[in-house]
């Protein structure tokens, strides 16, 4: 469970950190592209906490959807 846990981990921060860089990097962007990317990041962080909680036993919990 300890080493799954890691892996879990390690993949949810490389993931926010690329979508970081994303957000980060100046440049111009398209409208809705900042937004589409932080979505991408509560995917992230909703996933590994699923994934998370499974790896240890709790029921994955569930949120409403954002508006």
């Amino acid at each position: 469970m300890h080493d799954q846990v890691l892996a879990l981990i390690d993949d949810c921060l490389t993931r926010m950190m690329l979508l970081r860089s994303d957000l980060a990097a100046a440049r111009c962007v398209r409208l809705g592209e900042r937004r589409g990317t932080v979505l991408e990041a509560i995917g992230a962080a909703e996933e590994f906490a699923a994934s998370a909680a499974l790896a240890i036993g709790e029921p994955a919990r569930t949120t409403e959807p954002a508006r």
